[in-house]
């Protein structure tokens, strides 16, 4: 059975430079991307496990890549997939044909066909670079992890990606979780703690586009609190729970997703 872990997640602006400061200003350090030969441009917030967000842009359709992120563009900015890495592609790909889930390989990426679940996707290795450095890691805001994503999406298509979490190694149960009203919900908890949170079809924010919420770990929720009130983030949510305590801050300040930045009291 594979190992599989929470990874990056690609995120569509329209444009990077604004979005990039957007990020600043709620307390992440970015560190640049590079050259894409599609015109793609990227900017990143990166934690060491190489997981974080992927700020992309693609000025014009050069191919079915940018054809797609240039539409979701159109749509609105948010976030467009989310990545989960693998230790091994054999046992990965072993565990997807265990349940005769169609997908396509294209190099270390495997995609899938279905509608229900063209939201992630796997790749053997994690979204480490070499050319990452410690001072891409400090985040003023202390955030250090990738904890959890809200998926908002249908009961059939929760259960077509239950079914595949649960091949891929998850542990899946029923908690109540803040999101960021209380709610007992499903979720699917994968090798490396990482949580996918399933939530209502009606709590998308855009039609069609089912993730709706990350949430980081902080080692520092005062600084976070900071960062925020600096920034001009008015009202970001409380939660106060016997394990954590956090703020949640609206997708209007995010350009278009739920964020948490959680501090663990353990």
């Amino acid at each position: 059975m594979p190992r599989v872990g929470l990874d990056h997640i690609p995120f569509v602006v329209k444009d990077l430079e604004q979005a990039a400061e957007t990020y600043r200003r709620l307390g992440f350090h970015i560190k640049p991307g590079r050259f894409h030969a599609d015109g793609i441009r990227n900017d990143h917030v990166k934690f060491p496990d190489g997981a974080g967000i992927e700020l992309i842009t693609a000025p014009a359709a050069t191919d079915d890549l940018t054809r797609h992120y240039t539409q979701l563009i159109s749509q609105g900015e948010g976030p467009a997939y989310v990545s989960f890495h693998a230790s091994s592609q054999k046992a990965l790909i072993a565990a997807v044909e265990s349940i005769d889930e169609p997908y396509s390989l294209e190099g270390n990426l495997l995609t899938f066909r279905s509608e229900s679940l063209q939201w992630l996707f796997l790749g053997e290795g994690s979204n480490r670079s070499p050319t990452d450095l410690p001072g891409h890691f400090a985040h003023p805001n202390g955030a250090n992890a990738t904890l959890a994503v809200w998926i908002a999406c249908s009961d059939r298509d929760k259960e077509r990606a239950l079914r595949l979490f649960r091949a891929l190694g998850a542990t899946v149960g029923q908690k109540i979780v803040r999101v960021p009203d209380p709610l007992r919900t499903t979720v699917a908890t994968v090798e490396n703690g990482g949580e996918v949170i399933f939530l209502p079809s009606k709590r998308q924010l855009l039609p069609g586009r089912p993730i709706v919420g990350i949430v980081f770990r902080t080692r520092d929720l005062s600084a976070a609190h900071q960062v925020l009130r600096t920034a001009g983030v008015e009202g970001p949510r409380s939660v106060e729970t016997p394990a954590y305590r956090s703020l949640i801050v609206s997708p209007h300040d995010t350009r278009g997703v739920w964020l948490e930045l959680r501090e663990n009291r353990t």
